[in-house]
């Protein structure tokens, strides 16, 4: 401390001697010139008056013209409303479409034209992405209740349902014996679990057994929607969804509900009147593309206006197109998953790094998927491996399966770039080394040819995988250079549902599907009520989306495609038979009309896992699904001739049957196994087209891109079913006839806005 002081006086002391502006001496300061103001003050004011005089002359000409411009733009945009409230159908859809485009007008503009909007053109704006102002916001959607309050009302719900027995099962399970919102004991004490965690867990259930619940095939749900909604339903759900609004899993469950609800027609004002719509066309522009196909979804069944549109059942996801069209769909292309799969899981773009397969669908990651500001944009912050079986269990050991398969993950679109070569991991070295050295060369020319990366080992004679160009039937295993696509294959760049962003780029006037359901591989895991649990009868699974594709329309005057991985394929069978033994001609249409059939790993005779399980059925516990997978069963011996010997009785329109095969084992990691889920043997379906492939049983689904084996073939069949469609696949709408003057009078408010755009963005430069 002493020294400390000592320096310090001896550092005063020599500053005090130094002078330290001798520095500025050089520096040259600035110069000042005094302005005498009574002199130029006169010269000042005349200055300033001028200025005024030129200003007030300007807002003598601009200003008038400025309050006419903005009441020209309000004025078009109100005389729009008025047609697309009080037109015919064609002047309401040309209506609608200009109304969707205008994003330039004020927002009390706006919040004016909302309150003119009635709930049929509010639903139609929804689905043409239209600016989200045009939505009033609901009432006291600031306001949030407690989670205490919104499990009450869930509980009401699903006791204004009791009378049903899986309402009855959802009240027991959830809230106990006695009925009442019961706080954490006994075991459940030892989680250290905080109230409201455990009220989000009952909540959680309790939205599950309404999806259920409205979900259910026939008068009966439709009638648990009515209930739901006469009871104020889906104001308690946009309780909910205020609540929940950044939890990505309550947020599926709650459009899985809602969705379900616009399955009963003449809901569309109710949806409207609660706000329901502008949350909508929220989640339309939601990062995750699950919540903007159920959003579609919702908004497709509440659309009354559309001529070309269709109405979905639980469970039917249309993927693609999202929004109006000018035209029917040329194609029906319909994929079906298998057992622990999903629409979101089943057809992922093949896994960069895979890993080995659970057979009890046991969680041997955590994975989360972060998406940055676009939807069309996607980052994946840890290395990924999701397969049909790997899907995580929630705390009771249960499983989320479908469209909400993994939760807290988002899932979003491929971003559509043509960038440079990336560092892409895959686990086939030539494979890699091929993809890559594609990528760093020069674009090839039309002298190379480029075989596929999963060209089949094998294939029957009749199958035309030598050829390097496409034969009639659309088989082929390579493409020539120039036709090469320059696709980048790292991690940012994967498709989690690659049916609904591939195939619209080469097929636009398709229609995409997935069929979506529960399964589980033993009971001990599954999940829901009872009649989930024990009625998973592959045919009664059938005859349900048997009746749900005839209330889509599908297959009605255009081709269909099946597509099945595993069970699905399965499933696509008992369909086909059914439906050519049914009476009605909507449902018999839905085999007659079917061209290509597609098995991805189908065990028409069995499965040796479905005898694993028996072997240790004490513990394992089977389920409905896996014993019927027996190997050799006699129901699946049945359903293979009678699918057989319906598609001969089609003669001529016979669909095409092309099969797949796995051709390398699946690493089972809970017995250290590396086993053929399903053999050569039981895959073969004697029919058709036959490969085999070098994936394993869950790859089968996942094409590594587009210039893959499995989706070129696909492309082919649906470019043949196309030829064979017809004139009649290709279906044009007309509008309504309508007069001249009207027809005159529409065309021009049309295309006056567009002129009105580029109009305003020359006046602001002025103005």
């Amino acid at each position: 401390g002493v020294l400390s002081y000592e320096a310090y006086r001896t550092y005063a002391a020599l500053s005090s001697l130094v002078d330290t502006r001798v520095l500025d001496i050089d520096r040259k300061r600035p110069d000042y010139i005094y302005i005498k103001h009574h002199i130029y003050r006169q010269s000042l004011r005349e200055r300033a008056l001028d200025a005024e005089n030129q200003h007030r002359l300007l807002n003598i000409i601009v200003q008038p013209f400025e309050k006419w411009w903005k009441a020209l733009k309000h004025s078009v945009a109100w005389r729009l409303l008025r047609i697309a409230q009080r037109g015919d159908q064609a002047e309401r859809l040309k209506a609608i479409h200009q109304l969707a485009q205008i994003d330039h007008l004020k927002d009390w503009d706006f919040q004016h034209l909302a309150q003119l909007c009635d709930y049929r053109t509010a639903i139609s704006l929804a689905r043409s992405n239209c600016d989200t102002r045009w939505f009033l916001p609901p009432r006291q959607y600031g306001v949030e209740k407690e989670m205490r309050e919104v499990l009450v009302e869930m509980k009401s719900l699903l006791e204004l349902l009791a009378p049903h027995k899986c309402a009855a099962y959802a009240l027991e399970q959830t809230f106990g014996s006695s009925g009442h919102i019961r706080e954490p004991d006994g075991d459940e004490v030892t989680y250290q679990m905080s109230p409201s965690r455990f009220e989000y867990d009952q909540l959680k259930q309790s939205l599950s057994a309404l999806v259920h619940l409205t979900g259910l095939v026939g008068p009966e749900g439709k009638q648990h929607c009515r209930r739901i909604v006469d009871a104020g339903g889906l104001l308690m759900l946009l309780e909910a969804e205020k609540l929940f609004r950044e939890d990505i899993d309550m947020k599926l469950l709650i459009s899985r509900l809602v969705g379900n609800l616009s399955a009963c027609e003449g809901l569309g004002y109710e949806f409207y009147a609660s706000g329901w719509i502008g949350i909508l066309a929220r989640w339309k522009r939601d990062v995750d593309m699950r919540m903007q196909v159920t959003a579609d979804l919702t908004l497709e069944n509440l659309d009354q206006d559309d001529p070309n549109g269709f109405r979905y059942a639980p469970k039917v996801y249309p993927l693609h197109p999202r929004g109006r069209q000018q035209a029917k769909p040329a194609v029906d292309v319909v994929f079906i998953h298998g057992l622990l799969g999903g629409v979101f899981v089943t057809w992922r773009q093949k896994d960069l790094k895979p890993q080995a397969a659970s057979l009890l669908g046991k969680k041997h990651k955590d994975v989360h998927l972060v998406s940055t500001s676009s939807p069309s944009f996607t980052s994946l912050t840890n290395d990924i491996a999701p397969t049909d079986v790997d899907i995580p269990p929630n705390r009771t050991g249960q499983r989320t399966e479908g469209i909400t398969a993994y939760k807290d993950e988002l899932l979003t679109f491929q971003e559509s770039t043509n960038s440079g070569p990336r560092d892409a991991s895959i686990s086939d070295t030539e494979t890699k080394e091929l993809i890559e050295a594609l990528q760093q060369e020069e674009p090839l020319g039309a002298d190379w040819t480029v075989v596929y990366p999963d060209v089949p080992l094998a294939a029957d004679e009749d199958a035309h995988t030598g050829k390097p160009t496409a034969t009639a039937d659309g088989a082929t295993c390579s493409v020539s250079g120039d036709q090469w696509l320059q696709e980048p294959l790292d991690s940012t760049q994967r498709s989690f549902c690659w049916p609904m962003e591939w195939l619209p780029k080469d097929f636009p006037s398709i229609r995409v599907l997935g069929l979506d359901y529960e399964s589980s591989l033993s009971q001990w895991s599954a999940t829901g009520c009872p009649c989930e649990k024990y009625d998973g009868k592959l045919q009664k699974r059938a005859a349900e989306f048997l009746e749900k594709l005839a209330t889509s329309d599908v297959g009605q005057d255009r081709p269909i495609i099946w597509v099945g991985h595993s069970m699905g394929g399965l499933l696509i069978k008992s369909i086909m038979v059914q439906a050519l033994e049914s009476s009605n001609p909507k449902v018999r249409r839905l085999a007659e009309n079917s061209r290509v059939v597609m098995f991805l790993g189908t065990p028409h005779r069995g499965s040796g896992v479905a005898k694993l399980k028996q072997h240790t059925s004490a513990l394992v516990w089977p389920s409905v699904e896996v014993q019927e997978l027996e190997e050799n069963s006699t129901h699946l011996l049945h359903l293979n001739k009678s699918f057989l010997r319906s598609v001969d009785s089609l003669g001529v329109r016979r669909p095409k049957i092309i099969t797949l095969c796995e051709g390398k084992p699946t690493v089972l990691t809970s017995f250290k196994l590396a086993i053929h889920v399903v053999p050569e043997s039981s895959a073969r379906i004697d029919a058709g087209d036959f490969y085999l492939t070098s994936e394993d049983h869950l790859n089968l689904s996942k094409p590594i891109c587009r210039q893959s084996f499995l989706y070129q073939r696909l492309v082919g069949a649906i470019q043949e079913a196309i030829r064979s469609g017809g004139p009649d696949s290709q279906l044009i709408f007309h509008g309504t006839k309508k007069s001249a003057g009207s027809t005159a009078a529409s065309s021009a408010l049309s295309g006056l806005y567009t002129q009105l755009k580029q109009f305003e963005q020359l006046m602001n430069v002025f103005i």
